[in-house]
């Protein structure tokens, strides 16, 4: 199995209408947790949105038939929206792609870009399918590939354990050089590109931490004890 992570950015600067409602009124998209298309061509998705929630909840009502249901959830600094809705054309054909091919979608999806214009998605496959799905897609959007590589799902284990915002602040760290040597920022730079404050950084960062080593060293130990008791392999040098 391989992977790809690539960019996609819409010609038109959006994806549904809906979602330039919002960013003009200041609620932009985070993530998408999942995405479903049912029998009647309308989806349901759920979205992580940072921006006012009332705003963001004026907005939906605004965009008419478009939007079937939605529900709007606090979760901390941001807001958890379930959304069904019609979907528009780009959508529709966007998905339509994928579901052309044997591949699958690993979430979060990730908004990116200028403004949360652009969406980084993952996909996992064989590479065959994959490079199907990665022309089609082009004809339709720009496309920007990231990453390309061979799946090993054990790889990822320990970071499947952090939260959406601490994978978001764990790659902001490592492209702004936070953990290069020496140091190349500190908590307020990367503050300053996640829209929070630099003890909030601080606080996710040593969670992050503590979590990933405590997977390392449960890995480390669950290691140890399927060779324990086993004896030395024989040496294959001459005895002294």
């Amino acid at each position: 199995m391989r992977y790809v992570t690539y960019v996609i950015t819409p010609p038109r600067g959006y994806f549904d209408r809906g979602a330039e409602r919002l960013r003009e009124l200041g609620v932009t998209f985070d993530a998408v947790r999942n995405v479903e298309q049912l029998d009647d061509g309308t989806i349901m998705t759920q979205k992580v949105l940072r921006g006012d929630r009332a705003v963001a909840e004026r907005a939906l009502e605004e965009t008419g038939p478009t939007v079937v249901d939605y529900q709007l959830t606090d979760a901390g600094d941001r807001s958890i929206l379930q959304l069904h809705y019609e979907p528009s054309d780009l959508t529709r054909e966007l998905r339509a792609i994928h579901d052309r091919h044997a591949v699958l979608l690993d979430y979060p999806l990730e908004y990116t870009g200028p403004a949360n214009r652009s969406l980084r998605v993952s996909e996992i496959g064989r590479e065959d399918a994959l490079r199907r799905l990665i022309e089609e897609t082009r004809a339709i959007v720009d496309v920007e590939i990231e990453r390309l590589g061979s799946y090993d799902p054990s790889a990822e284990r320990p970071f499947t354990e952090l939260t959406d915002r601490q994978r978001e602040v764990l790659r902001v760290a490592v492209e702004e050089g936070y953990y290069e040597e020496p140091r190349q920022v500190t908590y307020g730079d990367i503050a300053a590109r996640l829209d929070c404050s630099a003890g909030t950084v601080g606080q996710h960062l040593r969670r992050i931490e503590a979590r990933l080593m405590s997977s390392l060293i449960s890995g480390d130990a669950e290691r140890a004890a399927e060779t324990d008791g086993h004896p030395d392999p024989p040496a294959t040098g001459p005895s002294r």
